[in-house]
């Protein structure tokens, strides 16, 4: 089972890293978005399933149990799953981690997750990409039911891709866009009454702030290697 969470634990990461880079990209190509989410969760399932069955934790039981629920974000059998671990596993930085950004998620706060999901290592970030356009709209339709009104109160354009970790002025004029919400004359969003509408799914998002710009041009083995280093693990080397 240990040797075995190894290669499960290889296979997730790079099977999160291809799920998110898909996800940055409006056209998907040839690959499969469905059985590809589908191979994520069974590689969870068995790993988490090594992991159960282990003598004790797992170098890196934490911090993939933690992506399984910031994969899973807002979840409520996921949740369940992991306030089911062992105290002392729940206190390790990347579940606690985790568990702060599915609070924010679930409670609205669009400040608090959105800082949070700033902080996240590349893996998590990919992660938990899945979920960005989700709580991006939720945020928005948050915000017109507070400020809109006939006349239309307004928020800098700047505010918002600051508050939703946007990727620049022109991701957050197209997302205002698809939620119906006007700019006026000195780039500000006009919250009108009434106005504010879904349609379809979010738009899609590079996600190059959260996701993209923490691979810093390494390769997938070398962020893994780095984080593994942060979180302490000895995990013994191929001989080259």
């Amino acid at each position: 089972d240990a040797k075995a969470a190894v290669v499960l634990e290889a296979a997730l990461a790079t099977l999160l890293a291809v799920v998110a880079r898909l996800g940055s990209h409006a056209a998907h190509g040839p690959a499969d978005p469905v059985l590809l989410q589908t191979q994520v969760q069974e590689s969870f399932g068995s790993l988490r399933r090594c992991y159960a069955r282990g003598a004790g934790p797992h170098p890196r039981q934490a911090s993939f149990q933690g992506l399984f629920l910031l994969y899973n974000l807002g979840s409520v059998e996921a949740l369940h799953e992991v306030l089911q671990l062992p105290a002392a596993l729940r206190a390790c930085p990347p579940l606690r981690t985790a568990l702060a950004v599915d609070a924010a998620f679930r409670e609205g706060n669009a400040a608090r997750l959105f800082r949070l999901l700033r902080t996240l290592p590349y893996l998590q970030s990919c992660a938990v990409q899945g979920h960005v356009g989700r709580a991006r709209r939720g945020a928005l339709a948050r915000l017109a039911r507070a400020l809109g009104t006939p006349k239309g109160q307004t928020l800098p354009l700047d505010f918002m891709v600051r508050l939703l970790a946007l990727d620049g002025p022109s991701e957050a004029r197209d997302l205002c866009q698809a939620h119906r919400l006007p700019l006026d004359g000195e780039e500000r969003v006009v919250f009108l009454r009434g106005r504010y509408a879904e349609e379809g799914l979010p738009p899609p998002s590079t996600c190059n702030v959260l996701v993209g710009s923490k691979l810093r041009g390494r390769t997938l083995e070398a962020v893994v290697m780095a984080e593994e280093e942060d979180e302490g693990v000895d995990r013994p080397r191929t001989p080259s």
